[in-house]
């Protein structure tokens, strides 16, 4: 046990086995600064980083991705949850607050029909119902409670259609608002009158009263008008913007094993240089095969990672299989889960579009790039330029796509639109290669990506399902991040502590090198990623649709000297 001498911060008390207090000015006191670098030292982002510098040490190839994917780490915190006074169990998941978008701009109407007590006073004859929901765009959110967004007073605007085409904006003032809600949507009955008085409203021909007696369009709030002298307190409600997202705890564990027996084989000068170099592989080379293969599943998992079994939830974490502490099996330390991956957490928020082996549609692509422009400039910086990853067959076909496009669609040449052959370099070093087309219309930039890693997969697919192995993968790259709760390693010897060997001058030991790091797969905000899967090899899809600027009428002029335009 060690205590902090109050008087002199730099001293430190330190009790030993027996009990005895020793007084050392040579041990530095711990800060509080100390403490939390602690984290960061041997068991934490030091280790890891340690652990990928010795693979490339041995020869593994530097990867942009994996790179990307450290660049991304973080510390999190494991919580404890006691369950008794004996044991404290380490929770597999962690719970990560986080806000979401609020929009209440605009609602469609569903249907609209005579207030049931028009005529009757109050209900001033004018009076009509509507029924309203919350509009379906893309930028929609769904909305409790929504007749509480219909304050008896306010007022609204109606924008539609009408049956000769013209577009009509048709007011009205709000006096009740209930509850419409059917199983699966959130409804509103909302009474209105038009801006129309009792007398006014008795002198309209039919075709005029039909103009406010809307059965669809949209429906834009406006403010209120209450006088300082009148009696108004409704309240607009307020969306709790905060969440709670769980995030789960995954410990993954690399072990390498050798002997000593195996290097002395290696050093020994009389083994046959043959042997030595086709069966018995270097130690340094056995590190680098395991590192690589470790590599790639760490990149497989936080992309594609999933939970452990059905019960990998909050409410039946306790299901799953419980590690007991080795020496005694009633003290429960953990329960074992898996992180979920970039993938599948958007696969489970539907941003994963399966096109079930059908051509890519890039008309879909531009409504989804506007889209994401727009949910990552929410965040308060101004994107024009969308990343998205992919192997270089799908990379082509979208480059001889687009030439053909801007072609068709402008009528000549326009180089400008797009960058082909462009390198992200670091040092002399080329990390990707990409091609860059404008998007005019939806104000953004697609960057393609290619990358070797989508390259090996697509071409490891068996041909019967080659469209499996085609991705286009939007991710915005500073969203997701990768939580490391921890990093660990440990060597071990055996036989050394074997009574059989405590007379034995050499003893056949067993080398173990353990290496864990505990991490947890974050993704705040699912709306600010897309990824396309699941596409054919054919030719992307795209339509063209130029405007052709109008040709006036041709006339001649009668009479008249020189020569007049036709």
């Amino acid at each position: 046990m060690a205590l902090i001498d109050s008087c002199n911060p730099r001293m430190i008390a330190v009790e030993d086995s027996c009990g005895c207090t020793l007084t050392r000015a040579s041990i530095h006191a711990m800060t509080e600064a100390d403490f939390e670098n602690q984290f960061w030292l041997e068991t934490g982002m030091s280790r890891v980083v340690a652990n990928w510098k010795e693979a490339r040490m041995t020869g593994v190839s530097q990867k942009t991705l994996t790179d990307l994917f450290l660049s991304r780490m973080t510390p999190v915190k494991k919580v404890n949850l006691g369950q008794s006074p004996q044991q404290s169990v380490i929770a597999p998941f962690i719970l990560v607050p986080g806000q979401h978008r609020v929009n209440s701009n605009y609602f469609e109407v569903l249907s609209g029909n005579v207030h049931p007590s028009a005529g009757v006073p109050p209900i001033p004859a004018s009076a009509w119902q509507v029924t309203l929901r919350n509009e379906t765009s893309q930028f929609s959110t769904p909305l409790d409670a929504l007749y509480r967004y219909f304050l008896t007073g306010r007022y609204l605007m109606v924008l539609y259609r009408d049956a000769t085409n013209t577009g009509r904006a048709i007011h009205f003032r709000i006096i009740s608002s209930v509850d419409a809600s059917v199983p699966g949507e959130q409804r509103a009955l909302v009474s209105v009158v038009p801006n129309v008085t009792d007398a006014a409203w008795v002198g309209l021909s039919p075709a005029e009263k039909a103009l406010f007696q809307v059965t669809h369009g949209v429906v834009v709030p406006l403010a209120n008008s209450v006088s300082n002298y009148e009696s108004w307190c409704e309240q607009d409600p307020v969306q709790n913007t905060w969440k709670l997202k769980d995030y789960w705890l995954q410990t993954i564990r690399e072990t390498h094993c050798y002997s000593d027996a195996y290097l002395e084989a290696i050093a020994a000068p009389l083994t046959d240089p043959l042997f030595k170099k086709f069966r018995l592989m270097p130690i340094t080379k056995q590190r680098k095969i395991k590192a690589a293969q470790a590599e790639r599943a760490f990149w497989n998992t936080v992309m594609f990672g999933t939970r452990i079994n059905e019960n990998q939830t909050v409410n039946t974490y306790a299901d799953l299989e419980a590690i007991p502490d080795p020496a005694d099996p009633e003290c429960l330390l953990e329960y074992k889960a898996n992180t979920i991956g970039i993938a599948t957490q958007l696969a489970e928020c539907g941003r994963v579009i399966d096109f079930q082996n059908a051509p890519l549609n890039l008309d879909t692509l531009k409504t989804a790039l506007y889209s994401l422009r727009r949910t990552r400039s929410a965040a308060g910086a101004n994107i024009t330029r969308i990343d998205a990853m992919t192997d270089r067959f799908t990379a082509h076909n979208i480059l001889t796509l687009m030439i053909r496009y801007y072609k068709d669609q402008y009528g000549f040449d326009v180089n400008r639109f797009y960058q082909p052959n462009q390198k992200l370099t670091f040092q002399d070093q080329v990390l990707w290669n990409y091609n860059v087309y404008e998007f005019p219309d939806e104000g953004v930039e697609l960057c393609v990506i290619t990358d070797d890693y989508f390259d090996d997969f697509h071409a490891a697919v068996p041909t019967a399902d080659k469209s499996i192995g085609r991705q286009l993968m939007m991710i915005d790259w500073s969203d997701p991040e990768v939580g490391l709760a921890g990093a660990e390693s440990a060597q071990r010897q055996t036989n050394i502590y074997d009574e059989l060997y405590h007379c034995v001058i050499t003893i056949p030991k067993q080398h173990y090198q353990l290496w864990s790091q505990t991490i947890c797969v974050q993704v705040p905000d699912p709306n600010r990623h897309l990824i396309y899967g699941n596409f054919s090899d054919e030719c992307p899809q795209i339509t063209v649709n130029p405007c052709v600027p109008y040709e006036p009428y041709e006339y001649e002029y009668e009479g008249g000297g020189g020569e007049e335009p036709r």
